[in-house]
């Protein structure tokens, strides 16, 4: 949509500033953003939500962002998220991806080890990932692009909830 003298909303929004749940958001009401939330414009937007919604993404996020704010926040600038791999949307191209996308944007996102199924209070890799059903099958859709093995799978949700986990514990002991 277009609005402010021609000029055009972005449809996918990505905070700069990122605590622990996974985040990108649909733009579905053409909200004004300030420069805490970047505005991501394409023609395939739900292709490059799903990617940038992702648990694979939240790895990459972890990776390239900056975690020198207070209370274990993570900031994430332009040229961080240049650095962010998305998959090409016509590769996404699919019905079966709208529809969980569609289930995902519907529900509060939860705290990123709620979203994956795994306790922070116990050791990462003692436990198995159970990860919420419409997140699972959107992180299934990106691992199979990406040819990953269940065990490579399982080892995403634990360095993702790793990487938060000792993030967060980090900030705390200061």
């Amino acid at each position: 949509m277009v609005g402010f003298g021609g000029r055009k909303f972005g449809e996918i929004l990505w905070p700069m500033i990122h605590s622990e749940r996974p985040t990108a958001f649909l733009n579905l009401y053409n909200v004004v953003v300030d420069h805490n939330l970047f505005e991501i414009l394409h023609n395939a937007v739900y292709e490059i939500w799903a990617s940038l919604f992702s648990t694979f993404q939240v790895l990459f996020r972890e990776l390239f962002g900056r975690s020198n704010l207070g209370e274990g926040a993570l900031k994430t600038e332009g040229i961080d998220i240049r650095k962010l791999i998305v998959i090409r949307p016509h590769i996404l191209k699919d019905e079966m991806i709208k529809k969980i996308l569609e289930k995902l944007s519907l529900r509060d996102t939860k705290p990123l080890f709620t979203e994956l199924g795994i306790n922070p209070s116990l050791p990462i890799r003692s436990q198995e990932p159970n990860p919420l059903p419409d997140r699972k099958a959107l992180d299934d859709i990106i691992f199979d692009i990406l040819g990953l093995t269940e065990d490579e799978r399982r080892e995403v949700y634990w360095a993702v909830c790793e990487l938060v986990k000792n993030r967060l514990e980090k900030a705390r002991s200061v």
